[in-house]
């Protein structure tokens, strides 16, 4: 925990107001009744069994009201957390500049609240709104809580599901957060891009279009129990400059971070989607998008971290059986680009993009996962401030900040862009054990490179989970299993990607049914795949591809209780992700395999 300092250049430490229920209000430009200003508010995301907070100046994690600022609490209620801090990087050349800008937010925030009003051109920089305006603020719903609902109908409901959370932190009645919740969906900022559903008008009839309707309509991403929604923008060159020594880019950057209150994994998962528009004027080249996290779980001073290749999952780790804080029972968290950028793709293609499909365009997965240690060298932390473009845009780009060397597999002695792959359970591949020793380690996950020209739209979505084991590796397997649950949601939200049927871990099948990783991965030219069955069974083992297709049965027969191994040599199968999935007539499961030709 040595390198937070500074983590604002002015900080207006805003809260839930009193206020008026009454009648609907517009959001831009509208008298809000809210009296506190806009700019580097945080509000607690806490609608399912893990709590955090969120700021809207890109900030994650942090929380600025405890001492000890210690975030993303797993569970809710236990006080014990996984990460300090994260958020989301991008970098990129811009405007002729022969160094690259940076902009986003990490220790810094280079970002203020609000959109841009008013787009730049080649030649000049755009101007965003006045980031201390109420109505700038982030809004945070919950379809249970709307204007339909008097305040004696969920008093008891916000006395038991939020004041006991909050109320560590902040001081509010349940009268306070009742207005808070129903102000926020009265001035929803629909017209400025936060989701909303269309509900039924006075006359029973579906509406479908038009504008947003607080009598009618539900503010929120659509099925979600919670939802958060703020704009800001990189248009305060003091801010930039603070946060890595860039110039203004002239990016709007709109954030929905969503969750749902459900028993399996999806209640210990947050959804953070990130969306940036380039109102510059001029495009953005070779850029790169990133997750940047300083995970401490626990004391936060004998972590680990660790690349799993085939989920896009950088995740955090203990690394010893007992932790100061979590005792034995140390879970395991991580982070997982579940949505990268859509690009143009070939004929056939299909992307994600806004919860919609995107036919012509594919996603990007990760191109790089990388680790930073304080001061330690060779693999100190990106300087903050001047020299932080440089240094962060290394990072994106899978090097070593300091230097712009490449990272060496110490498995291989060969360069590599993915750092710790390698699986701490079977102790196969380069693991954190073989670099460092437990410690406070951060990490950075980009994907890229990408153009994105003057007035386009690219986003990026993250599902921050965890996963509690038996004991502090294990926790590690749980974590995977959640996050395949996770990401197989999502695929099915998004209506992209395959829907495997993957179970939800919180009704595993018996341990003596497992799915092993297969290794190596990435490979080329073959692979081997192992798996336990509990009893005698018939076995159907298949390889998909990430349209769901069927490209290799690799077995279909009755087998005998016990472990099985086949080898998988792909013939005709190009490079990329893959799917495969042991079925039985009990249990099933599903893990990606890389292909690299």
């Amino acid at each position: 925990m040595t390198f937070r300092t500074c983590t604002l250049t002015a900080v207006c430490f805003a809260a839930f107001a009193s206020v008026s229920a009454g009648g609907v209000t517009g959001h831009r430009g509208a008298a809000s009744v809210l009296t506190t200003a806009g700019d580097d508010l945080y509000r607690p995301f806490l609608i399912n069994r893990v709590f955090n907070y969120y700021g809207n100046n890109g900030d994650g994690a942090f929380n600025k009201f405890s001492t000890s600022n210690e975030g993303f609490e797993f569970t809710k209620g236990s006080g014990k957390t996984c990460v300090f801090e994260e958020g989301v990087v991008w970098g990129g050349y811009h405007k002729g500049r022969t160094t690259p800008k940076i902009g986003g937010s990490v220790y810094r925030h280079g970002l203020e609240a609000g959109p841009i009003v008013t787009p730049g051109t080649p030649t000049t920089d755009p101007v965003g709104d006045d980031p201390t305006n109420p109505a700038n603020r982030i809004y945070r719903v919950r379809p249970d809580i709307n204007p339909r609902t008097q305040f004696a109908d969920v008093e008891a409901l916000i006395t038991s599901s939020e004041i006991p959370y909050v109320g560590r932190y902040e001081s509010y009645t349940a009268q306070d957060i009742y207005n808070q919740y129903i102000n926020d969906w009265n001035q929803w900022p629909a017209a400025e891009g936060a989701p909303f559903v269309y509900g039924k008008d006075s006359n029973n009839v579906q509406r479908t279009n038009g504008p947003y309707d607080p009598r009618y309509d539900i503010p929120g991403r659509p099925g979600a129990d919670q939802t958060l929604w703020y704009v800001a923008n990189d248009c305060n060159q003091t801010r930039t400059a603070f946060l890595a020594g860039s110039p203004v880019i002239g990016l709007e950057m709109q954030r929905t971070i969503w969750g749902y209150n459900r028993a399996n994994a999806l209640g210990q998962t947050i959804f953070e989607s990130t969306l940036l528009i380039n109102k510059s004027g001029a495009e953005i080249d070779t850029m790169y998008l990133a997750q940047f996290a300083d995970p401490d779980l626990g004391s936060g001073l004998q972590n680990y971290v660790g690349y799993d290749t085939t989920r896009n999952l950088g995740y955090v780790y203990n690394g010893a059986p007992t932790d100061p804080v979590f005792g034995t029972a140390i879970p395991a968290a991580g982070f997982d680009i579940v949505q990268g950028p859509a690009v143009p793709g070939s004929p056939g293609d299909t992307a994600a993009f806004h919860l919609r499909k995107r036919p012509g365009y594919r996603n990007l997965p990760n191109s790089a996962f990388v680790f930073f240690i304080s001061t330690s060298i060779p693999y100190a932390d990106p300087l903050q401030g001047a020299g932080g473009d440089v240094q962060w845009y290394r990072l994106l780009q899978g090097t070593i900040a300091a230097t712009g060397a490449s990272f060496i597999d110490p498995v291989t002695a060969k360069p590599t862009k993915f750092c710790l792959y390698g699986d701490p359970l079977t102790g196969q591949g380069w693991t954190a054990s073989m670099t460092f020793p437990p410690q406070d380690v951060r990490f950075g996950m980009s994907t890229g490179p990408f153009t994105l020209a003057a007035g386009d739209t690219q986003e990026i979505v993250v599902a921050l989970t965890a996963g509690l084991g038996a004991d502090y590796l294990s926790s590690i397997g749980v974590l995977r299993s959640a996050d395949d649950f996770v990401q197989n949601a999502y695929n099915a939200i998004s209506g992209v990607g395959p829907v495997l049927g993957i179970p939800d871990p919180a009704e595993a099948p018996p341990r003596s049914f497992t799915l092993n990783q297969n290794y190596p991965n990435p490979f080329n030219p073959s692979t081997v795949i192992s798996y336990t069955l509990s009893r005698r069974s018939n076995v159907r083992l298949s390889v998909f591809n990430e349209l769901g297709q069927v490209v290799a049965n690799l077995v279909s027969r009755v087998e005998d209780a016990g472990r099985h191994e086949v080898r998988f040599t792909p013939d005709g199968l190009a490079s990329g992700i893959y799917f495969y999935r042991l079925q039985t007539e009990e249990n099933v499961a599903a893990r990606k395999l890389v292909l690299i030709r």
